[in-house]
């Protein structure tokens, strides 16, 4: 039996996602820390996972869930007051998570492993994943390929 077009965009809002975006900051401190504890709270029940990495007033951040999930976070966090300079680097259905087991995790990077992990979201290359996923796990950084 050939599934219905209700079942098709069901598929599809339930399709895995991942979307990489990057905005300046206009928080620290306290708000900043809020904000982190938010996701934290509200992630695990929308089924979204993670990883906020920030420099000098920047986020680069990565989030995977559902399609229709992801799609409702982006256009809050779009119309968020508390960053400005929101731009989409990546988005891309995936068969399996890559921050599974961080609800958000997050990392503080100089300017130069910024800037190198927004160039390889932006080429669309795995290699970043890989990398933030390995520091996450085990504390160190390796030389993104390329």
């Amino acid at each position: 039996m050939p599934a219905s077009f209700d079942d098709s965009v069901l598929a599809l809002d339930r399709q895995l996602i991942q979307v990489v975006y990057r905005s300046r900051s206009l928080i620290d401190g306290a708000a900043y820390d809020r904000l982190l504890s938010t996701c934290l709270s509200n992630n695990p029940r929308r089924g979204i996972t993670g990883v906020l990495i920030t420099h000098s007033g920047w986020f680069l951040q990565v989030l995977e869930g559902a399609a229709a999930e992801i799609h409702a976070l982006l256009r809050k966090i779009e119309a968020d007051p508390r960053h400005t300079d929101f731009l989409v680097l990546r988005l891309t259905a995936i068969p399996t998570r890559d921050f599974g087991d961080w609800s958000m995790a997050s990392v503080a990077v100089d300017e130069r492993r910024f800037l190198e992990l927004a160039e390889h979201a932006l080429r669309a290359e795995d290699a970043m994943m890989s990398m933030v996923r390995d520091f996450l796990c085990y504390g160190r950084w390796g030389q993104i390929p390329g």
